[in-house]
């Protein structure tokens, strides 16, 4: 495909995440398809085959190797910017729905992870692959006495579980892959790792859902964004024994709300007591 070829460096990333080149053309053509009326409508020398299915775009005429308007690859990466900030927002509004699920559902306590608060040395969106959405704590015995607490983070035992969640607004044949190996790697650092999302498009979706979770040990939220409490856990995850610390340094360096989220774990772990007024949405077992 004469994107790919025209511009590697930017879709690297992508093609491993997706799993290979034939993975990564489909994603493409997908995204390109849903946006033809407005490319056409835009650029006169874009022209559609309808005699074949699917339906095949194309530039009129061409000059060496590349499209005769050089605003055609210009006018893609705005169309793919603008779609890709409405579907921001959207999942935005789905962060405190999943937040409140996790705090009066699971007790977990949770924290959002800003890309804002990243260095950003990569540019805009450059830390896609690095951090999730949202991190959270499971901090068992919030009702127990002082003194069990104390024992408890004494010996040698589970103090606590961290956990990573991905958000997505709605999982399609045409997303599921990158939305779930993005979660992977993003979550390499963490005792659990979920993928949530408020919709899951189709039965083919759902089966290869289900196969990669059960392969990569993610679990799976369905948010419910009007009554959060109707929010489940549909697939659950399978945990990991250790954190890894190399991968959290790694985000720490780059995030400010990450290195946040673990003062938070440690002022836990030193303590036994959650102190609410640092945790974004503390969970209705915490005394405020």
């Amino acid at each position: 495909m004469l994107l790919i070829d025209l511009y590697p460096d930017r879709f690297r990333d992508k093609e491993t995440a997706l799993g290979g080149r034939d993975q990564l053309v489909w994603q493409l053509t997908r995204e390109i398809y849903a946006q033809r009326p407005k490319i056409i409508a835009r650029h006169t020398d874009i022209e559609v085959d309808l005699s074949k299915r699917p339906l095949r775009m194309f530039v009129a005429q061409l000059t060496g190797d590349r499209p005769s308007s050089p605003a055609l690859t210009d006018e893609l990466d705005s169309v793919r910017t603008e779609e890709a900030e409405k579907e921001e927002l959207r999942e935005h509004a789905l962060y405190e729905p999943l937040q409140r699920f996790l705090a009066d559902e699971m007790q977990v306590l949770s924290k959002r992870i800003r890309e804002g608060t990243s260095k950003n040395r990569r540019g805009r969106h450059g830390n896609k692959w690095l951090h999730p959405d949202i991190v959270g704590m499971s901090a068992p015995g919030d009702g127990w006495g002082d003194l069990i607490k104390q024992c408890a983070i004494a010996l040698p035992t589970r103090k606590a579980r961290l956990i990573s969640l991905e958000v997505k607004t709605r999982l399609s044949a045409g997303n599921i892959r990158e939305s779930f190996f993005q979660t992977v790697s993003n979550s390499l650092w963490a005792n659990q790792a979920f993928l949530a999302a408020a919709e899951v498009s189709g039965e083919t979706t759902w089966a290869e859902l289900r196969m990669l979770c059960s392969l990569h040990g993610i679990g799976f939220i369905s948010i419910d964004p009007e009554t959060p409490s109707e929010s489940r856990v549909l697939i659950p995850p399978r945990d990991r024994d250790e954190i890894d610390w190399a991968s959290a340094d790694r985000i720490a360096e780059e995030n400010t709300d990450f290195r946040d989220f673990l003062k938070n774990v440690l002022n836990y772990l030193n303590t036994g007591h959650v102190m609410s007024r640092i945790w974004e949405f503390p969970t209705t077992k915490v005394q405020r």
